[in-house]
């Protein structure tokens, strides 16, 4: 997941972006017990998956296929 920054899509419309945590992504993600600079935030249709930011690609792959994902 080539230095963290991006997004991606996988089956199912899911959606995974590497957000900075600043404004709104921080206070969500913070809400969501995520702290840092940045985080992946995973949605599908829009909506959040599980508790929507994780703050690695260890955390990430414990509920997303990492295989299946592809860059947007």
């Amino acid at each position: 997941m080539e230095g963290d920054r991006g997004s991606w899509a996988g089956p199912g419309g899911l959606r995974v972006t590497a957000v900075r945590l600043a404004g709104a992504h921080r206070v969500l993600a913070e809400y969501a017990g995520v702290r840092g600079e940045s985080a992946f935030l995973v949605t599908r249709r829009g909506e959040l998956v599980g508790r929507g930011y994780y703050p690695s690609v260890e955390d990430l792959a414990e509920i997303v296929d990492l295989a299946e994902l592809h860059p947007v």
